[in-house]
């Protein structure tokens, strides 16, 4: 989809958007509406009575795109370390629930490129109350499988919006990593396959062509040479980790929730084989 195209809002978290408002000198002035009133006479009418109405969330988008403006990058063809990052593609969500919104918890991981054609990967961390109508709860995604001793480490990032590291992943480039294997792997049966996301515990659906906006907390290009990736992280080249501000999809029929899959398989296997590489985004 594209900026005015017509389209929801599948993710928006308030206190993000207020708060970067806050910090660039964005102001959340209404529109003024002017109220018409017929004139006692019949003829002509009468202005008055103006009335300022709150700006949409679209509109506070368009503001804060504007005002932030090259801070977000799109290309990825500038260097570390980005503020702020914006794009068009596919997002896989989650449940994420070592951080600190615990049983609310969400991570989104997107897999985009640069423009010189360099994998890059954002792994973002946010809340399950962030989406509008709550179409996702806990219960769709069981915490079964596998998942990674380093979430209180992630929890600090998150926390200290990657300012405070006191864990045993003490460098940026070990610490992303680590985000990005449990983007890829949590909830598996097998970690480091190519396991579809849907028969992985904590997955909860596959959104294509959205647009998204992100808060990035660290911004790491990996040093080739110190790894040696023989699992589904391959490719990996450049990784953000952050949070959601918002995410617009272009209608509900962009979002598959894998607990519709999960009951699908239940009662015909054969179906859920058909959606095989389907809904994949990248390895994950």
């Amino acid at each position: 989809m594209r900026g005015d195209d017509a389209g929801s809002y599948l993710y928006w978290s308030d206190r993000r958007v207020d708060e970067i408002a806050s910090d660039n000198g964005i102001t959340w002035e209404g529109r003024l509406n002017w109220i018409i009133k017929a004139s006692s006479q019949g003829i002509g009418a009468e202005v008055g009575n103006r009335a300022r109405t709150g700006l949409t969330r679209r509109e506070k988008a368009h503001k804060i795109e504007k005002a932030i403006g090259e801070q977000a990058v799109s290309s990825f063809s500038a260097l570390p370390p980005a503020r702020f990052a914006k794009g068009l593609g596919q997002i896989q969500i989650a449940r994420f629930i070592g951080g600190p919104e615990q049983d609310k918890g969400a991570m989104l991981h997107i897999r985009t490129s640069s423009v010189e054609g360099r994998q890059v990967d954002l792994v973002l961390f946010g809340s399950l109350d962030n989406f509008p109508g709550h179409p996702f709860r806990p219960a769709d995604a069981p915490a079964t499988g596998w998942s990674s001793s380093a979430w209180y480490a992630i929890a600090e990032l998150l926390e200290s919006r990657g300012t405070r590291n006191t864990s045993q992943w003490d460098d940026l480039e070990s610490l992303s990593v680590e985000a990005l294997h449990i983007a890829l792997n949590q909830g598996s049966e097998s970690p480091g396959t190519d396991q579809e996301p849907w028969t992985r515990g904590l997955t909860l659906a596959y959104a294509h062509d959205c647009e998204w906006f992100a808060q990035i907390y660290t911004d790491v290009e990996l040093t080739q040479s110190r790894w040696d990736f023989r699992d589904n992280r391959r490719g990996a080249d450049r990784i953000l980790v952050g949070a959601p501000v918002w995410v617009r999809t272009a209608s509900p029929a962009s979002v598959t929730r894998y607990a519709e899959l999960r009951r699908a398989a239940g009662r015909r296997p054969r179906r859920l084989l058909s959606l095989r590489g389907s809904r994949r985004q990248g390895a994950n």
